[in-house]
């Protein structure tokens, strides 16, 4: 009886100690996009903005920020590579990236379409004329509205960088 009971006693053990497989279901993030105003309206060209840019992951796994004003203001910090630089941009390019903001607005990220290994993750947080708008986004949730803005900011945190 007792070999019984030694032997119950280990399986027991052995079976709490047991590792549990990995889920099969991962959770994908959802994209947001909330806006504090009409989301179905459309924006006409601002007269005054600031952005404030993130983009992260990606095969480096980089972690960037972008904060940019009309007046052409520009600040970008990194980590790696290391980047703690503030700017001005030229008054075309300030005027170009207006138009990329009318043409976005209002700032909405697309469905997601499955996982992406290495992608990069964008953080939108966009002011105009009193209204502020919020989008998070991958780069397999990029709108075509939303791709130029995205692109021509992610051309400035290069550039930063050189």
């Amino acid at each position: 009886m007792s070999k019984f009971l030694l032997i119950l006693l280990v399986g027991i053990i052995l079976a709490a100690c047991a590792v549990s497989p990995p889920p099969t279901n991962t959770p994908t993030p959802q994209p947001l996009a909330t806006p504090t105003g009409s989301s179905s309206a459309a924006c006409s060209p601002p007269s005054t903005w600031t952005i404030q840019y993130n983009r992260s992951g990606g095969f480096a796994g980089f972690d960037e920020t972008l904060i940019l004003d009309n007046d052409g203001s520009l600040s970008v910090q990194s980590e790696r590579p290391f980047i703690d630089e503030q700017k001005t941009i030229s008054a075309d390019q300030v005027q170009a990236i207006t138009g990329l903001l009318v043409q976005a607005c209002p700032f909405e990220a697309g469905p997601t379409n499955g996982v992406c290994a290495d992608c990069f993750f964008y953080n939108l947080n966009v002011q105009m004329d009193g209204r502020v708008y919020t989008v998070q986004a991958s780069d397999v949730t990029l709108t075509k509205k939303l791709q130029p803005l995205i692109n021509t900011l992610s051309q400035l945190l290069q550039e930063s960088g050189q």
